[in-house]
């Protein structure tokens, strides 16, 4: 039998009764954490499905029901918002009004606050277009005046001449004013699209003449819609007003989206075609401002052009989701 000399004597790891050594000072007690594995070691297996987990590896436990993550962001993979909150309105929709959808009280009230806002610059602006195109007027009247007297002391082959001229003037004469008053609204669409974008506005941004050429191809069509439409009594007058519904968002989309005047029209069709009722309410609601304003003496129409103009581009920024300054 062998004698022990000092050393730890032997014990059975199997033996119940054996106490466990005590712990080595400087330890604590108690479980101690995996030691990590080697680089080389194969991963550990994943939880079981649907246990909630935080450690490095895993995903972070869904939020909570009932909360949003934040603005830009989409939940992870396979989660839903809360219903009722899948998307954000654009920045700046006014009322709460739902994008793509027009709501005429709403664009009613936000056109005259922001023509409030800007008052100054939209009737000063408007009575200096008042000046250049009475002063166009006047003297274009002068020389149909001059020309029609002349010709009309004139015989034979210097009178057929005369006619012709006078005839080519009143041409030139007319198709001048038209010039004039589309580049004259088209201003007023402009100015309103820089109050829509939240940008401060001038009467410098009402002579703008950007986009010129477009506007004048949209007014030569326009005008030659109107020539045709004037052979035909009654229906084509209402042929004139069916298309000039059809066109209502035309010179906003040449000013804004930079179109040509016939992707333009095809544009403005599109939108109002979406929904035929809201853009016939729209289209008469603008129109009938545009009337009353003419009414009180023709000095309203520097208020319900403004007006219009700013409610025709609150109700395209509408349909197509964009941006609408509050």
């Amino acid at each position: 039998m062998s004698e022990n000399t000092g050393a730890t004597p032997p014990r059975d790891d199997d033996d119940p009764a054996v106490p466990p050594p005590p712990p080595v000072p400087g330890q604590p007690a108690g479980p101690q954490p995996p030691v990590p594995p080697h680089p080389g070691a194969a991963a550990p297996p994943p939880p079981p499905y649907g246990t909630p987990t935080g450690g490095a590896g895993y995903p972070p436990p869904a939020a909570p029901y009932g909360q949003q993550p934040p603005y830009g962001q989409q939940p992870p993979y396979g989660q839903q918002p809360p219903y009722g909150q899948a998307g954000q309105p654009p920045y700046g929709s006014p009322y709460g009004s739902a994008p793509g959808q027009v709501d005429i009280g709403s664009g009613l009230s936000w056109a005259f606050s922001k023509f409030g806002q800007h008052w100054a610059a939209f009737v000063l602006g408007g009575l200096a277009w008042f000046v250049v195109i009475a002063v166009v007027a006047v003297i274009g009247l002068s020389l149909v005046g001059g020309a029609a007297a002349f010709t009309g002391r004139s015989d034979g082959a210097a009178g057929v001449v005369a006619g012709i001229g006078a005839s080519i003037g009143v041409a030139v004469y007319v198709a001048l004013l038209v010039l004039l008053l589309v580049l004259f609204s088209a201003a007023f669409v402009k100015a309103a699209l820089k109050v829509a974008d939240g940008r401060p506005l001038s009467v410098g941004d009402l002579f703008d003449t950007s986009h010129a050429a477009q506007l004048v191809l949209l007014a030569v069509i326009m005008a030659a819609v109107g020539l045709v439409a004037s052979f035909v009594p009654l229906v084509g007058q209402i042929g004139f007003v069916v298309v000039g519904f059809f066109v209502f968002y035309a010179v906003v989309a040449i000013v804004e989206r930079d179109q040509s005047a016939v992707e333009a029209i095809r544009t403005s069709i599109a939108l109002q075609t979406r929904d035929l009722g809201t853009g016939v309410l729209v289209y008469l609601v603008v129109a009938v401002v545009s009337w009353v304003g003419s009414l009180v003496c023709g000095v309203g129409v520097l208020v319900s052009l403004p007006v219009g103009a700013l409610l025709t581009v609150f109700a395209y920024r509408r349909l197509t989701g964009g941006q609408v300054a509050v």
